[in-house]
């Protein structure tokens, strides 16, 4: 078949078939198209087709003749180059030192009902804070036009770090569109419609399973069997191809830092599980504030949600993963030895949250096993004779200073006050955890539980208890039924039974517990009990 009869293309991004997306494009256009919420952000992994869905939204809004669309293709990643950018499209100069004002005034002389933004391809931008805050500078001018202005924003997961930033509130007023897989339905047309082709069902099907049904994908493979024949049985042949040609050597490899650390380390424990994921599962098996990850894993292609449950999507990209990414190989942090008794590999623990909770395992042992050097030398019996709390905070904080970890006392949690100690991981600043320490029958130790989800702010993946302690009776036991209220406070994760142990464990308990800002938050109890009085 000639060149010029292939439809599909996958060098250019928008330029094959456009197909679905009748929801997101419905939902835009009509914003759009009143005013009203008419700022959006769209975000996709690379080739989910937002440029494609950028260009059928110009496409249809200019078709009425009183709008004036601006397509800005890949904005420029610096601030004041961007500005520049849009005074060109504008037709106006923009004072860099009054934006939203000039922004404002150059809308408002334009002779048209309303000026829509389309801006692809955003992340090289709001990667600064000079490019966020000119992000902000549109949101406000916005506002100010009442329905004169229109902006929507296309990205990759970095636009997600726009939901929880204190600098710019930009998403926080927005629409979020995110892209996501086509469905079978939609995959069925982009591969027979375009050139009337009579694919089976179960070809349809295999292609859809191999592929999630990304755009791109779908593009690039049936840009290759056009080429081939234009019989759909060299459909097959054309995959195998593509796979080995191309896919591992380009595409691939962004899709894997599109998932971001923590995509990566919760898409491994997802393939690693080999079923359906329930959604009331999500938080306990992938730490703190799941659904953000989720979304992540969604938009990017390699996962989908099917009645609640979450499976892995696109095996093509699984046979990729295996070959280049080893599962033992999956962290550089992996070759910690993990000191804890849980096992927070199955639980879909972060590396960073397996290292903290390792950490303070192996500081509760090494306390146990040394008791003398926290005792007062006294004649006091029981918890007389510890140290004071700020003995055991100084001396663990000591102990995770010694690994890959940046802990300091926190001077301010939340408006609740502060926890004892806030942990940072030095590969990524924004993971964070907080630590609680307490002397049983100290100062409202029955309410530590309590203390720590007010302490935790939202940012925070997890939290610990450490309940230090010398009396005689099992503490575990005396634990559950006084911090825990006997399992009524908190849902506990680990362990399954409640029979009392014959060793101490290090957590003795995990338990989670439903947030305000959504989500749940994964809390290791830690007890340490010293030898009592008399002990050998």
């Amino acid at each position: 078949m000639p060149e010029r009869a292939n439809p599909y293309r996958s060098d250019i991004p928008g330029a094959g078939p456009f197909v679905g997306r009748a929801g997101e494009l419905a939902q835009l256009a009509s914003a759009l198209r009143t005013g009203r919420r008419a700022i959006a952000a769209v975000m996709g992994g690379r080739g989910m087709g937002k440029t494609a869905l950028a260009l059928e939204l110009q496409r249809e809004l200019t078709a009425d003749g009183t709008k004036v669309v601006h397509l800005v293709r890949r904005p420029s990643r610096d601030a004041a180059t961007f500005l520049s950018q849009l005074a060109s499209v504008l037709g106006l100069p923009l004072d860099p030192i009054l934006p939203v004002e000039s922004i404002v005034e150059a809308v408002g002389a334009l002779d048209c009902s309303r000026v829509v933004l389309l801006l692809d391809e955003i992340d090289g931008l709001i990667a600064s804070d000079a490019g966020r805050d000119l992000l902000e500078n549109l949101r406000a001018a916005y506002e100010q036009l009442g329905g004169r202005l229109g902006v929507v924003i296309f990205g990759g997961s970095r636009l997600r770090d726009l939901l929880s930033s204190e600098v710019s509130p930009f998403l926080r007023t927005a629409q979020w569109v995110p892209l996501l897989g086509l469905s079978l339905a939609e995959t069925a047309a982009l591969l027979r419609e375009p050139l009337d082709l009579a694919i089976p069902d179960p070809l349809v099907e295999a292609v859809w399973e191999q592929t999630g049904g990304h755009p791109l994908l779908l593009q690039m493979l049936m840009e290759r069997a056009i080429d081939l024949a234009p019989d759909a049985t060299q459909l097959h042949e054309a995959l195998r191809g593509l796979a080995e040609e191309q896919l591992a050597a380009t595409l691939f490899p962004i899709w894997w830092d599109n998932l971001t650390s923590r995509g990566q380390s919760v898409y491994r424990t997802l393939i690693g599980l080999r079923r359906p994921l329930e959604s009331r599962d999500w938080a306990v098996t992938f730490g703190n504030g799941p659904d953000a990850v989720v979304e992540i894993l969604k938009t990017t292609g390699v996962a989908r949600t099917d009645g609640g449950q979450l499976l892995p999507r696109c095996s093509l990209f699984r046979v990729w993963l295996e070959q280049n990414h080893p599962f033992e190989e999956a962290s550089s942090h992996a070759t910690h030895p993990v000191a804890s008794d849980a096992p927070l590999d199955v639980l879909g623990a972060h590396p960073f949250e397996q290292l903290v909770v390792s950490c303070v395992a192996r500081w509760a042992r090494a306390t146990v096993e040394f008791p003398t050097w926290h005792l007062r030398l006294s004649q006091a019996a029981g918890n007389a004779r510890l140290l004071p709390e700020q003995h055991f905070q100084l001396c663990l904080l000591t102990s995770l200073l010694q690994h890959d970890l940046i802990a300091e006392p926190e001077p301010l949690s939340s408006g609740r006050g502060r926890a004892d100690v806030k942990v940072r991981w030095s590969s990524d600043r924004r993971r964070r955890a907080c630590i609680e320490v307490k002397v049983w029958g100290g100062t409202g130790y029955k309410d530590v539980v309590e203390q720590v989800l007010g302490y935790a702010v939202p940012g925070d993946e997890f939290a610990c208890i450490v309940m230090v302690d010398r009396q005689s009776r099992p503490l575990q036991e005396r634990y559950r039924e006084e911090c825990l209220r006997a399992g009524k406070f908190g849902e506990v994760a680990w362990p399954d039974g409640e029979s009392p142990r014959s060793h101490a464990v290090y957590p003795a308990f995990i338990t989670r517990h439903p947030q305000p800002s959504g989500g749940d938050l994964r809390v290791h109890h830690i007890l340490v009990q010293l030898p009592p009085d008399g002990a050998p």
